[in-house]
């Protein structure tokens, strides 16, 4: 059985056997939980990050998960690309913890999903300072004053939360291959358009919605609302438990089933979207 879950960013309290009890299923060998993104494990390599990769990599259940935009792009790059399931992956933790490169399809549980991590960081309004830069301290200075949040380049901001575009590309080669049809969409954030509709529709509820803007996955991703026949996207990125539609849900702290909905090769009539 596959679940999922929305950004942990490195707190993995929901995974732990009193809250696991919470949830009106049990998790076995047998399932794998599909983070989307902002997993936080690879942040820094310390005492920290040894026990809780010890600790994930015990748990009875497979975790799978996307890059987000708070991730150290160093730290995962140190893991090499392999292939698992028909895609590309990085083993984190042998067959426990593993990674899904963006781009990407997979065969799992005889579902097919396409996977694109990444997202582009909107809580840094104190700008990407780099240490190297005469002006450090006093951009820092500036920043810490004001009250702004600001990020270390390579230190707590990559550029490489957003996909390249040799990503974006074999994202398209890959679904132009399983003719743009997939059972399922796991991302980061979601589309430009499915951004608008969250400024227009829950504005109070969503924590600086309007600094959601649009970037080259956003776009992106309304390419694929075009093109793409799939039974249900998931996302995280925006802090919230939120059933958009009937094809589209983001999720935060819960855990959640995947949707046994015909997969798309069955669904009569083709397209399933919202």
């Amino acid at each position: 059985m596959v679940y999922l879950t929305g950004d942990t960013h490195g707190s993995f309290l929901r995974f732990t056997k009193n809250q696991r009890a919470q949830y009106p299923f049990d998790l076995t060998s047998q399932d794998k939980v599909i983070v989307c993104g902002d997993f936080g494990l690879l942040w820094v390599k310390d005492a920290t990050f040894t026990f809780d990769v010890n600790w994930l990599g015990s748990l009875p259940f497979q975790i799978l998960w996307v890059q987000g935009n708070h991730e150290n792009y160093d730290l995962i790059a140190e893991y090499p690309i392999e292939l698992w399931m028909g895609g590309k992956a990085r083993h984190i933790v042998r067959d426990k913890i593993i990674l899904l490169e963006r781009g990407q399809v997979f065969e799992i549980e005889n579902k097919t999903f396409f996977t694109m991590g990444g997202a582009a960081s909107h809580d840094m309004e104190g700008g990407v300072l780099d240490r190297s830069s005469p002006s450090f301290q006093e951009e820092r200075k500036r920043a810490r004053k004001k009250r702004q949040v600001y990020r270390v380049l390579r230190e707590t901001w990559w550029p490489e939360e957003l996909p390249s575009e040799e990503e974006l590309q074999e994202g398209r080669r890959n679904l132009a291959q399983a003719g743009y049809q997939v059972d399922y969409v796991i991302s980061h954030c979601g589309s430009t358009r499915l951004q608008e509709r969250l400024k227009k529709g829950f504005a109070e509820e969503i924590h600086r919605v309007d600094s959601y803007t649009s970037d080259r996955l956003t776009d992106y991703f309304d390419e694929l609302e075009d093109k793409l026949q799939y039974c249900h996207w998931y996302c995280g990125h925006y802090h919230k438990e939120l059933r958009l539609d009937g094809n589209h849900t983001i999720l935060y702290e819960g855990i959640v089933p995947l949707e046994h909905k015909a997969g798309i090769q069955e669904a009569a009539g083709g397209r399933k979207r919202g």
